[in-house]
């Protein structure tokens, strides 16, 4: 019996080695039998092949993400074919770079997937490169700090870009307390639209809109600003009707808020009106030159401009407060001396020093009014910034107390029987240097 086992044994381990293929007398034969088996390579699988962004931008890179399986655990590798609008790349990695495409056309990508034994290759779903909205920075309105003597300007810091190149066009939208204005008419200018000082009130909220467009979108900025109270100018008239509208109006166009005097200067006692709501006073003295202010109303100015408030004053203030019964009171703000009257007519001109009232004139200028003056030099300490040769020192500006005073040798309006009607506030150089006068004592 145990004979019999062995020999089963044996033909059962021959019987094995023969189905490998190998016989058991050291010989070969590569023909398979009957009994012989091959196992078969498995091709790998794409499941599946993803572009992100989803929404690609001009400056976006593109990036395949593949999904692939081997059932033979086999090591894949992978190789990519990029098309921009049907045509190669020429890029063979998962990532197509920004620059080798742009707005509008379509990407896809190929990609093959290796085992070592079998490739197999599946086109993604095509991208198309979406339209870029330009850039537009923070829009500001200027200047900072704006009253209602400013003009308001919307900036754009830098120029607007667009990524695709494209083309842009810009519109501007001003709104005064919500309700949308053309400034300066009816067209809207970008870049470049201005408000005037003269169209705007105290307590004002100005908006400014700035609108881009690439030709397919648009992106829009706003600044808003809110001016404070307008300042409030009093005038204290020498002549009410002979011009003085001309100063009020142009006071007005650099927006402030003007007042007349409810009297002539000569009446004014400081309360009719009372400086309190006030600013800034303009005394003019000409045609009113024979006579003197009352003493509470000089009293009250030079309270005024020690409490902070500015002051601005013409050729006869020098006349009366030299005269022996002169305006005493108003000596301690009276910025021009006098030793005599200048002649009627026109007068040569020469700015001095850089200053804020002489900015906006020329460094040298002749009047064109048929203007008297006063002849004199500084006092008080004043600064001159200006002079002629027949007034010699023409324009001079000081700080008193806590308030600025501006003083001008020229007359403000003056008539009398014998002469004809001086104007000098019909000129536009001395017109120009009462308002920036004004404005300086102001600020």
């Amino acid at each position: 019996m145990r004979h019999q086992k062995t020999t089963l044994s044996i033909l059962l381990v021959l019987s094995l080695a023969a189905c490998k293929g190998g016989g058991s007398d050291g010989n070969t034969d590569d023909t398979e039998g009957p009994n012989d088996t091959q196992v078969e390579n498995s091709a790998p699988v794409i499941e599946s092949i993803t572009l992100s962004p989803e929404l690609p931008l001009t400056a976006d890179a593109i990036v395949a993400t593949v999904s692939a399986s081997d059932a033979d655990g086999d090591t894949l590798t992978y190789s990519y074919a990029w098309t921009v609008d049907g045509q190669a790349a020429g890029s063979d990695s998962d990532t197509l770079p920004a620059e080798l495409s742009a707005k509008g056309q379509s990407v896809a990508v190929t990609v093959t997937v290796d085992d070592g034994s079998e490739s197999v290759s599946q086109e993604s779903a095509a991208r198309t490169i979406a339209n870029t909205l330009p850039v537009l920075e923070e829009v500001r309105i200027g200047p900072a700090g704006a009253t209602t003597r400013d003009d308001l300007k919307c900036n754009v810091p830098t120029d607007p870009t667009d990524a695709d190149s494209d083309a842009l066009t810009g519109t501007l939208l001003w709104r005064q307390n919500g309700v949308e204005v053309s400034p300066l008419g009816a067209d809207r200018k970008y870049p470049g639209d201005t408000v005037l000082a003269s169209q705007t009130d105290g307590d004002d909220v100005w908006s400014c809109e700035v609108t881009i467009s690439d030709g397919e979108a648009e992106v829009s900025q706003r600044a808003e600003v809110t001016l404070p109270p307008s300042l409030e100018v009093l005038v204290i008239w020498d002549v009410a009707d002979l011009g003085t509208p001309e100063l009020v109006q142009a006071l007005e166009d650099a927006g402030l808020n003007v007042t007349l005097s409810d009297t002539d200067e000569n009446s004014f006692d400081g309360s009719n009106p009372s400086l309190s709501s006030f600013d800034a006073v303009v005394h003019l003295n000409g045609t009113t030159y024979s006579g003197n202010m009352v003493e509470s109303g000089q009293q009250a100015l030079v309270d005024f401009v020690n409490g902070g408030g500015g002051y601005v004053h013409t050729e006869w203030n020098a006349y009366e407060v030299s005269d022996t019964s002169g305006a005493t009171t108003l000596a301690g703000i009276q910025l021009l001396a006098r030793d005599s009257g200048a002649s009627q007519g026109p007068k040569d001109y020469t700015v001095t020093l850089t200053h804020p009232v002489v900015a906006n004139v020329p460094t040298t200028f002749t009047t064109t009014g048929y203007c008297s003056g006063n002849i004199g030099s500084a006092t008080n300490g004043g600064t001159v910034l200006a002079t002629t040769p027949e007034y010699g020192d023409a324009v001079v500006v000081n700080e008193i107390g806590d308030g600025r005073v501006v003083g001008f040798a020229h007359s403000a309006n003056f008539s009398n029987s014998s002469d004809t009607d001086v104007l000098c506030l019909s000129d536009a150089y001395l017109l120009q240097m009462m308002v920036d006068a004004v404005s300086w004592t102001l600020d």
